[in-house]
């Protein structure tokens, strides 16, 4: 089962890269690739498949944070990573300690599953991380205005 669910989200990760790549930048926003994330993510939810789940979500999250660093001009390096994202954000006043951690609980959660640590990532822990990111992104990401 491992093998496929790292399968999987190979193909994923190599479909929205791809996708990215491809598609005109002003039609592909980082907001709408967090919306895709947590979409699918709910999709896997609702399949039982919550530790597949568990991976987008931190995706999600990951390109949230991106989305709000170049929202606030933050610099970063060509890969960054979440904790170097939410220090700098921090550092920034984007949000408080308390949210700094918020963050780094959510990406710990993120890690063990992408790790296959499958005993320390439950159903429960997974529904929380995404209405966390999803109050997060409500609270601090600034969706397009339609012209």
């Amino acid at each position: 089962m491992w093998i496929q669910i790292t399968l999987g989200v190979a193909a994923l990760r190599s479909a929205w890269g791809l996708s990215s790549a491809t598609m005109p930048v002003e039609t592909t926003s980082t907001s709408d690739l967090t919306g895709d994330f947590l979409a699918e993510a709910q999709s896997y939810m609702n399949m039982g498949r919550h530790q597949s789940a568990a991976i987008l979500a931190g995706d999600a999250l990951e390109s949230m944070l991106e989305k709000l660093c170049r929202e606030f001009c933050i610099a970063l390096p060509a890969k960054p990573t979440v904790e170097e994202m939410n220090a700098k954000l921090v550092h920034a006043g984007v949000y408080n300690n308390h949210v700094e951690h918020q963050v780094e609980e959510l990406r710990t959660l993120w890690e063990k599953a992408n790790e296959g640590l499958w005993s320390e990532v439950t159903k429960s822990s997974v529904e929380n991380m995404m209405n966390q990111i999803r109050a997060f992104m409500a609270l601090h990401v600034a969706e397009p205005v339609a012209n």
